[in-house]
């Protein structure tokens, strides 16, 4: 639908980011598509493949009520600003069976993954309850997997018994560019894909043959936020503070690896789903005003899927679909509020501010969301509104789902492309 022009805007004011130019269940057939191949010899092999990198020792630990009448959405009109104490990121939800790394370990330990063995196996399970995938669960139930999806978890279980993890996540992710593969089928393995990345993408190791991260060697003066400048880091410093299990962000050493993430990263929101999809691969060309030929889910030829978040949407279907960026210097760490409505102010740091710890401002690229203002991606301090049309037309993530997502989506380069 498309929505009245709105007004409100995000303030601007100094950012530390780089400057650069339902869930339904799937279908029973899901659960033996992937979940039933795949979903043990991936934990199995993730685990054998985190311990023998050397996991451990290779890093140190380091939207409201109704949708506007007049003058749009949440977005606050004010904010202190980010001068910024640099604040501890809460860590990535991690699934038990993927060991994590110990604070403070030394560095110089092996920097990629031995060689593994994987037993095949064909006992169905479930994906996880919590964590990335969640929702996205699957059961037991019918026959083997036929097509693109059976290659797929074919080739993913022989890469994982390679000792190829990168490997294994490419088969999967190529699988959901495939028109062919069904809505359950695709639903199940971003399940699995994103629980490869909670040791590959937010684990403290760089896997051999990873084009998403890297290693950066601390040098005298350096600091997070410099090192992100420095290196046109296309990430929040606080990513780099939570990848590498940093106990404090001041905890740096000369010589000292970090793993980096060299990839920006982008967003699809379903709105139908509720989901906000992540997504790791190079922006859209300048002046861009849409994705060529997007995948089954929404995304750019040659992006490589991450995890999914649930979110909140608009009431009555307020949240406009179209293609955004993330709007220079609109990111605000415990943002002031004005309510567009009753003019009510909350002041930063208030906990009842609606908007939550976190905003990113949006701006629209394409004839459907060039005009709109005030919109943007949000916490909130009611989290029984995810899932559900509650905000003035704005997406909302609970509280550690935002604060992360902060960390990964940078202006001027991030996408967020909203669909049906």
């Amino acid at each position: 639908m498309t929505l009245p022009s709105q007004t409100a805007r995000v303030e601007s004011r100094v950012s530390i980011s780089p400057k650069r130019t339902p869930f339904g269940a799937p279908s029973a057939l899901a659960g033996v598509v992937i979940v039933g191949i795949v979903a043990l010899s991936l934990a199995a092999g993730l685990f054998i493949w985190s311990r023998l990198s050397g996991g451990e020792a290779n890093m140190p630990a380091h939207d409201l009520a109704a949708k506007a009448a007049g003058p749009a959405a949440d977005a606050p009109v004010n904010a202190a600003a980010d001068t910024s104490a640099m604040r501890a990121a809460s860590g990535p939800v991690v699934i038990d069976m993927i060991p994590t790394a110990t604070p403070d370990a030394p560095a110089g330990a092996p920097t990629t993954a031995a060689g593994s063995t994987v037993a095949a196996t064909t006992t169905p399970a479930t994906a996880p309850a919590t964590g990335p995938g969640a929702g996205e669960t699957t059961a037991p139930g019918a026959g083997l997997p036929t097509g693109v999806a059976q290659s797929a978890v074919e080739s993913a279980q022989r890469a994982l018994a390679a000792g190829k993890p990168v490997e294994a996540r490419e088969v999967l992710n190529r699988a959901l560019f495939d028109a062919s593969t069904s809505a359950a089928d695709r639903a199940a393995m971003r399940a699995q894909i994103a629980a490869l990345n909670e040791q590959l993408f937010f684990g403290p190791v760089v896997a051999a043959g990873d084009p998403l991260s890297d290693w950066y060697t601390v040098r005298a003066g350096d600091s997070l936020v410099r090192i992100v400048r420095s290196q046109s880091l296309p990430t929040d410093w606080r990513l780099l503070q939570r990848l590498n299990r940093m106990s404090s962000p001041n905890a740096l050493r000369v010589g000292q690896r970090l793993k980096v993430i060299r990839q920006p990263l982008h967003a699809v929101v379903h709105k139908k789903d509720y989901r906000l999809d992540l997504w790791a691969g190079s922006p859209l060309p300048m002046g861009s005003s849409a994705i060529t030929n997007p995948g089954p889910d929404g995304q750019a030829s040659g992006w490589t899927f991450i995890r999914s978040f649930r979110v909140g949407l608009g009431e009555s279907n307020g949240t406009p679909t179209g293609l955004f960026i993330v709007r220079p210097n609109s990111k605000l760490v415990d943002p002031r509020w004005v309510n567009p409505r009753t003019g009510q102010v909350y002041a930063a740091s208030d906990p009842q501010n609606p908007i939550g710890e976190f905003w990113i401002g949006l701006d629209g690229v394409d004839a459907s969301t060039r005009q709109l203002a005030g919109y943007g991606i949000h916490g909130t301090i009611e989290p029984d509104s995810i899932g559900q049309q509650r905000s003035m037309g704005c997406v909302r993530l609970g509280s550690e789902d935002i604060a992360l997502l902060y960390e990964l989506l940078i202006d001027r380069i991030s996408t967020v492309r909203i669909v049906d």
